[in-house]
């Protein structure tokens, strides 16, 4: 395999003596456990089951207690009376569904921020693979600059070629140099956002390469795409605004509560018990039922809306990430096999007075800028596959 293709072993992005070292399926699995966003959305899940426990109290309101005294002639009344409203079962039943639609909308907002932070963290590993294949290619470069300005200098100390020779050799030299340094800043820009997005106090190395062989299974992720985090968030809030909607219902109904009351009043002892029961003549409810119902119609079509969207994207990434990888299969297949040759030839031609150093040097660029532009093939193929991945929501 052209040298290229294997980036030297452990990639160490921050130059520190603790760090963590991470492979593609290491750097989501911390994501999933240790990203700050990650875990604020799910702490968000708690406060929903919150609401739960006060939905399943056996009684939505307090129970009230009057006491009441006052003189009359010689003597002392009182009265101590009770009251607890009572909550239909229908309605209670339809408030405990739309805090448990609650807790199902921010389990899936959860999901859906692990969706987020999974296709960012993803396209930084590859960024920093990417400069460290970058930082190979300008290490290639310089060996053969180098080897271009120890054959210049020998053969301007034997007189066969001018000081410009070694003065353009050094000028390769440094330019090599140059791009090594470019490539490796690069690197430690992306390890330090990626460890920052990760909420890990420690610098991180990445372990992998942006050649890979295996070809996405795209018909399986396809039709995981409808099980999406963003499109449970609407269902569940289809089931928030129906129960919000049979609530609406049962407001129609009139309320009740019970009552006990206990007096003394002019040496008399009374013990009532009764029955209040509230009238819907005016507010049945109206405005409750038609806010259900638009909002519930929305919901609707905002979610179809969303699966054809879902759909349309995830064809049109199935279709990018199958050409740019063709592009590249292409690309090695055909190209990279004559790329060291030529450089090669070129130095051996040069050592042996055959071509100039102009023409060696045009050799070396030609390679080099093909070597990079394999490179931005092999990149653009793995942010196609991060960004199918988003697409369907599916990263194992």
């Amino acid at each position: 395999m052209h040298r290229l293709l294997v980036p030297a072993g452990l990639v160490l992005l921050v130059a520190s003596p603790a760090f963590a070292q991470l492979t593609f399926e290491d750097t989501l699995e911390r994501a999933r456990q240790s990203s700050p966003a990650i875990v604020a959305a799910r702490m968000r899940v708690e406060e929903a089951r919150g609401r739960v426990v006060g939905a399943s109290l056996p009684f939505s309101a307090n129970p009230t207690v009057e006491v009441e005294a006052g003189r009359h002639a010689r003597e002392t009344d009182y009265g101590v009376a009770v009251a607890q409203d009572l909550e239909l079962p229908r309605r209670k039943r339809a408030r405990l569904d739309a805090s448990r639609a609650g807790v199902t909308q921010e389990e899936q907002r959860a999901r859906e921020a692990e969706r987020e932070v999974l296709r960012e963290v993803a396209t930084l590993f590859f960024r920093a693979v990417e400069a460290s294949e970058r930082a190979d290619a300008a290490a290639s470069g310089k060996h053969l600059a180098d080897e271009a300005l120890r054959i210049a200098e020998r053969r301007y100390a034997a007189g066969d070629v001018a000081q410009l020779d070694v003065n353009l050799a050094k000028t390769a030299v440094a330019r090599a140099d140059a791009d090594a340094r470019l490539a490796s800043a690069a690197r430690s820009g992306y390890a330090t956002q990626l460890q920052v997005l990760l909420g890990l106090a420690d610098p991180v190395t990445v372990r992998g390469s942006l050649h890979d062989r295996s070809t996405l299974a795209t018909t399986e992720l396809a039709a995981r795409a409808a099980d999406r985090p963003d499109v449970r968030v609407l269902e569940a809030e289809i089931a928030e605004a129906e129960a919000e909607q049979r609530f609406a219902r049962t407001l129609r109904w009139p309320d009740f509560g019970l009552r006990a009351s206990y007096a003394k009043e002019e040496g008399d002892r009374v013990v009532l018990g009764g029955v209040g029961v509230s009238l819907p003549l005016f507010n049945r409810g109206q405005e409750a039922s038609a806010v259900a119902s638009a909002r519930l119609t929305r919901l609707r079509a905002e979610r179809d809306a969303l699966l054809r969207a879902i759909d349309a994207e995830v064809r049109g990434a199935i279709a990018s990430y199958h050409a740019l990888r063709a592009a590249a299969v292409d690309y090695e297949r055909t190209v990279l096999p004559l790329i060291e040759e030529n450089e090669t030839l070129a130095l051996e031609s040069y050592d042996v007075g055959q071509i100039g150093l102009a023409d060696l040097l045009l050799a070396r660029r030609e390679a080099l800028d093909a070597r990079r532009a394999f490179i931005d093939q092999l990149i653009e193929t793995r942010l196609a596959e991060v960004e199918l991945r988003a697409r369907t929501g599916v990263w194992k």
